[in-house]
């Protein structure tokens, strides 16, 4: 009996501290440890003198990690002392059980440092309903309250950090993300995204040496501000965007071009019937031709006031129009014409077969064909068959199979997805990508410059030379791009982080790879997670020393 109750006096929290008297198991299943304090005396918190007078005692009952599924709760018997000295305020005080629980605790410190754990990986409410299914009655709220009031992690002298933001709502509020670069580790994350929160976080935490971030000027001024001798460095990846946002400028003027270098691909029609009569433009046309018209009103008024010398910020208040689409406006050069928007053809054609012989086989009601090619494998509605079947009815079989047999014209590229080709190496393209990138050559001369451009930039970072980039500059001066030579003008307005980019091998790489963990955790928690709560899941999980002195059951 006294060997079984050692082993488990074992299991015990605080088993120092703790004396157990016995162990029992209700109706319900739950186990009840019966326990006394062990302690001879006790400190007092207003004099922190030693007393081992008796005042009285009383019952104290905390919840513990439960024993295979079942529920674990232990009755402490604790006493209450008189303090002795004179000079003290108390006369009585209630012993302390710091290895057990905090003052007025209701769970044992390694049951709270447990759902403490569980809502840092898991989040609120799905922590709840893990830690239920375990065992452990909690509430979404009571495991984000453990999350909050857990230890945070110190920041440790840190020599190389990358800084980035991230989004609380994209587009109008954003915070600072820190990351230690040697241990691929978030170390801080700031609520807003200033200079000054920048330069002060750095002035606080002295000893940075490598500082790596994207090219905003924020950032920069932050950094030459808090830690001026440190070395910032240029992300790579974010040079690389900004030059393919410079490309496509470039060929976001060439549209034109862009869409006939694709080439129309037709068939040959089944029967040679005469065209169609000339369409009547719809209602919808018309809207779309008024509204093209008004957009060209918009854009010549935009190019006449920039002429007659006002700026975008006053053209903006005049017209009221966005300083984007002014800024575009004026970059493109020409009235630029939206893209011409790519539809699929009818599900209903790849049954134009089955449905003419069918027709000809005298079936013409459209519900009765639906219903027959929906075995077939016809996934649409029924208002399309019935469309097809009106065609036959008013144009007749051979001209509506006309014009099933005709494909339309493939979507041309967007500048984009040009620029997103010229950038990536040439041995990755796979052959419809080259053989578009050559159809492109041959109807826009740009094209070929942009590719050796975009070549060039990337070689200068594997070089890792730091001539090859006035090399490269020098080459565009003599292509005439205007977008590519104001890309190059930002690159001498921040050269000291563009040369340490050639050189040096730190990057944001990681840092991007945090952002998207912190976008996850955010998401996670429906957007509802206050800085406090999110600084604490984002950062790396930080035991409390309490938990960690406890005893773990063998």
């Amino acid at each position: 009996m006294a060997s079984r109750m050692g082993c488990l006096q074992a299991l015990l929290p605080g088993t120092s501290c703790l004396k157990l008297n016995s162990v029992e198991q209700d109706d319900t299943g739950r186990i009840q440890i019966a326990a006394v304090s062990s302690n001879s005396g006790a400190c007092c918190p207003g004099c922190n003198g030693v007393s081992t007078s008796l005042h009285s005692t009383y019952s104290r009952v905390l919840r513990d990690l439960p024993w295979h599924g079942f529920k674990v709760e232990i009755d402490v018997r604790v006493r209450r002392f008189r303090c002795r000295a004179s000079n003290c305020s108390r006369r009585t005080f209630a012993e302390t059980l710091p290895l057990v629980s905090c003052r007025y605790g209701r769970q044992t410190s390694r049951l709270s440092e447990t759902i403490r754990l569980i809502g840092y990986a898991l989040g609120g409410e799905a922590g709840a309903r893990l830690a239920q299914r375990l065992g452990m009655e909690t509430s979404g709220d009571t495991v984000l309250r453990r999350v909050k009031s857990g230890p945070v992690p110190p920041v440790e002298r840190t020599v190389a950090v990358g800084v980035d933001d991230w989004a609380w709502r994209k587009g109008q509020r954003y915070g600072t993300i820190l990351v230690d670069l040697d241990k691929h580790v978030p170390v801080d994350l700031l609520p807003d995204r200033s200079a000054d929160s920048l330069a002060a976080w750095l002035q606080s935490h002295p000893g940075v040496v490598v500082i790596s971030r994207d090219r905003s000027s924020l950032y920069a001024e932050g950094a030459a501000r808090g830690a001026s001798e440190a070395i910032q460095v240029a992300d790579r990846f974010h040079l690389v965007c900004n030059l393919t946002s410079a490309m496509e400028r470039v060929l976001d003027r060439k549209r034109t071009e862009l869409a006939q270098a694709v080439e129309p691909i037709t068939t040959a029609p089944v029967l040679a019937e005469s065209a169609p009569p000339v369409k009547i433009k719809s209602k919808a046309e018309e809207i779309r031709d008024a509204r093209r018209q008004c957009r060209m009103d918009r854009y010549h008024q935009v190019v006449e006031l920039f002429r007659q010398g006002m700026s975008q910020r006053e053209i903006s208040g005049t017209l009221h129009i966005e300083r984007k689409t002014i800024r575009s406006f004026l970059r493109a050069g020409q009235f630029p014409e939206r893209a011409t928007p790519h539809r699929k053809p009818p599900q209903v054609n790849a049954f134009a077969d089955f449905l003419n012989r069918r027709w000809k086989e005298g079936c013409h009601n459209a519900t009765a064909l639906w219903r027959e090619i929906q075995t077939q494998g016809y996934t649409g509605g029924r208002s399309m068959v019935a469309q097809f079947v009106a065609h036959l009815r008013t144009q007749g079989t051979k001209y509506f199979r006309k014009l099933t047999c005709t494909r339309p014209n493939p979507k041309p590229p967007s500048p984009r997805q040009v620029a997103m080709l010229l950038a990536r190496r040439p041995e990755t393209l796979k052959d419809d990508e080259q053989q578009l990138l050559s159809k492109l050559n041959e109807g826009c001369p740009e094209i070929s410059t942009l590719q050796a451009l975009a070549q060039g930039f990337a070689a200068v970072f594997r070089s890792k030379r730091s001539e090859g980039l006035n090399e490269w500059i020098t080459e565009v001066s003599k292509a005439g791009l205007t977008e590519i030579a104001r890309f190059c003008k930002g690159l001498a307005c921040d050269a000291d982080a563009v040369n340490a980019a050639v050189t040096l091998p730190w990057s944001n790489g990681q840092v991007e790879g945090q952002v998207n963990r912190l976008k996850l955790v955010k998401r996670q928690m429906y957007g509802r997670a206050s800085f406090q709560l999110l600084r604490c899941r984002v950062l790396p999980y930080f035991a409390s020393p309490i938990a960690l002195s406890a005893p773990r059951a063998p």
